[in-house]
């Protein structure tokens, strides 16, 4: 994360910005196999509650208990994980049910903005494919649908 706040006061162009990307929050975003650097990163990256999110697209593939575990003690947060019908639907299934049992809501549709405590487990219809899911997933570019989900910093 250092360097990423080095490369980002670099791009925006002043050295001195550094301080303050390093402070940033976090929003964690996965695609497909990116799910285990995700998990790990929630559990022993060093991050604590700079994480404000964690998206995962179709890429829930395992490291379950990572997940629920950030979700139970992090309800600050938000939680979005959408997937298809293929491989990863079963482990969406598995995180709703662990989630239900502790008492966390978990919902299948995103509605405005992103709330502290979202849980939103979403399936997309049929005909978009895994290999589309970074422009392609619940709408056309996901990720800038979560960005703008974002509740207004003042």
């Amino acid at each position: 994360m250092a360097e990423a706040a080095e490369q980002l006061a670099r791009v925006y162009g002043d050295a001195h910005a550094t301080a303050a990307f390093a402070k940033m929050p976090v929003v964690i975003v996965s695609y497909s196999g990116g799910f285990v650097t995700a998990a790990y990163s929630l559990q022993v990256g060093g991050l604590g509650s700079r994480v404000k999110g964690v998206v995962l697209l179709d890429s829930l593939y395992g490291e379950i208990d990572k997940y629920s575990s950030w979700i139970a003690s992090n309800r600050s947060g938000f939680f979005v994980s959408a997937y298809t019908q293929g491989a990863t639907k079963r482990h969406d299934d598995e995180l709703a049910q662990i989630l239900r049992e502790k008492g966390i809501k978990v919902s299948d549709e995103l509605n405005g903005t992103l709330k502290p405590g979202t849980v939103a487990l979403l399936q997309t219809g049929e005909g978009i494919r895994h290999r589309d899911y970074v422009t392609l997933a619940w709408t056309e570019h996901p990720v800038k649908d979560i960005l703008q989900r974002l509740p207004r910093r003042n």
